[in-house]
């Protein structure tokens, strides 16, 4: 029995299109239907002989025809004759080339520059080389990926990545691997909870390594991070003003480990309920429901979603080194702002009238903006147990509190604030401490006795 074959296996034996084949069926009276028709095995002899046979010789192309075979009209010959001869008068020592030649010259090429064999090898040795001292430097970089100098090796010996100053997604994702991610809701909620778990382990390293002095700064910053007592004495504004104070000023100097801790986790219990969900999936649901959760495509890229946890990690490592390297500055604005908290509630029991409330407020809330402006890194990082100028102001600040019913005591402040501006040079610095004091420009702020003597003399 003949053993029958298909349209698209002759098309693979025959290493021909499918279609060419069956066209050629047709014009031979062959009918066909589609590629999994079946054919005879007369008709696959032709088919053999057809698309095997050697392809047949093209005809060569006829030269084309000389110059001096083309047909001239008669009376143009002569004429044609007699110009030549008048050429041949003008330069007799100089024969003019055949017709044939003239195209000939035209189509001369430039000569090819030839390239040693020599300049190949260098230049491929050259390659090589920079490429080798490329692929060590990156090597080398990589095992010895540390942050600034004289701080821990970022990759510990257990080759987990640690949380540092200047740690980036690239860091955060150090041997972790990934499915594409954003090609599919279930590979992103699963890629989401793999990296949340990532954080969690980066996060319990720092703390395990630096639990001591973690304990020490939770300690100092415990006051501000307890949830905040009202005082029956104060107003609800007043009690409202004092926590929204106390939030903040844990917000500025605590390190946020727990916070970023909290959103994670969040963001964790999210991924993999929408990973159950979408593999668990109510196809019916999906489709005629419109307003379904699973038809949600506000995702946040993976990539974008990698450098926001990676910025939370840079932050702890941040504020545990802006704290570390400002222990004694914090634990003293921590401590003040009680103070303010508590001469405040004996001014209002000692029967204090509105105008001097008022004006002890204004100046609380001078030094919660005080407290914000010293919280950020650029003021106080690397300046380590160095008097600066806002530890001046905060004491100027304290005696205008004392003072307060001093007549002089608001010139006197200002014009104490207006000295520290002229030791200021960096102008986020400058323009702060004269819209804080309320500075006016050109004006004279010293005491009258000192502006007369300056007259007099």
């Amino acid at each position: 029995m003949a053993v029958t074959k298909r349209i698209f296996q002759l098309a693979k034996e025959f290493e021909r299109d499918e279609k060419e084949i069956m066209a050629f069926l047709t014009t031979q009276g062959i009918k066909v239907s589609n590629r999994l028709s079946a054919v005879s095995e007369e008709t696959y002899n032709m088919l053999k002989a057809k698309f095997t046979a050697p392809p047949e010789p093209e005809p060569e192309p006829e030269p084309p025809p000389k110059p001096e075979t083309i047909e001239q009209p008669a009376a143009e010959q002569p004429a044609a004759k007699k110009k030549k001869k008048k050429n041949k008068a003008a330069q007799p020592a100089e024969p003019p080339a055949p017709a044939a030649e003239v195209p000939a010259q035209a189509e001369e090429e430039p000569p090819v520059k030839e390239v040693s064999e020599a300049k190949f090898d260098t230049l491929e040795r050259r390659t090589k080389s920079a490429l080798f001292e490329a692929i060590k430097a990156g090597n080398e970089f990589i095992k010895n990926y540390t942050t600034t100098p004289g701080q821990a090796t970022f990759i510990s010996k257990k080759n987990r990545p640690l949380i540092t100053l200047s740690m980036d997604s690239w860091a955060l994702l150090y041997g972790h691997k990934f499915q594409y991610p954003d090609s599919s809701p279930v590979r992103y909620w699963e890629s989401v909870a793999k990296l949340t778990t990532r954080a969690f382990q980066m996060i319990n390293a720092f703390g395990m390594q630096n639990r001591e002095a973690l304990a020490n700064m939770r300690n100092a910053i415990a006051p501000v991070g307890m949830k905040y007592q009202p005082r029956e004495i104060f107003t609800e504004e007043e009690n409202r003003l004092f926590e929204e104070q106390q939030l903040l000023l844990f917000r500025s100097f605590g390190h946020g480990m727990g916070l970023v801790n909290d959103n994670l986790y969040d963001l964790k219990l999210k991924a993999e309920r929408m990973k159950v969900k979408y593999e668990q999936m109510p196809f019916l649901e999906y489709v005629t429901n419109p307003q379904d959760e699973l038809r949600s495509n506000e995702r946040v890229p993976f990539s974008e979603l990698v450098e926001a946890v990676s910025h939370s990690l840079r932050g702890i490592a941040r504020r545990f080194k802006f704290y570390s390297d400002n222990t004694e500055r914090i634990n003293n604005l921590i401590q003040k702002f009680f103070e303010w908290l508590d001469g405040y509630a004996k001014l209002k029991q000692a029967g204090a009238d509105a105008a001097k409330l008022e004006k002890y407020l204004e100046l609380e809330k001078k030094f919660i903006d005080i407290a914000e402006f010293m919280s950020f890194d650029n003021l106080l990082s690397g300046r380590k147990n160095k008097p600066q100028p806002f530890d001046t102001i905060l004491e100027l600040l304290h005696a205008y509190r004392d003072n307060m019913d001093d007549p002089d005591a608001e010139r006197d402040f200002k014009y104490k604030v207006r000295g520290v501006t002229n030791i200021i040079y960096k102008p986020k610095e400058f323009v702060f401490l004269y819209r804080f004091a309320g500075l006016e420009p050109l004006k004279d702020y010293r005491p009258p006795e000192e502006i007369a003597a300056a007259e007099n003399n």
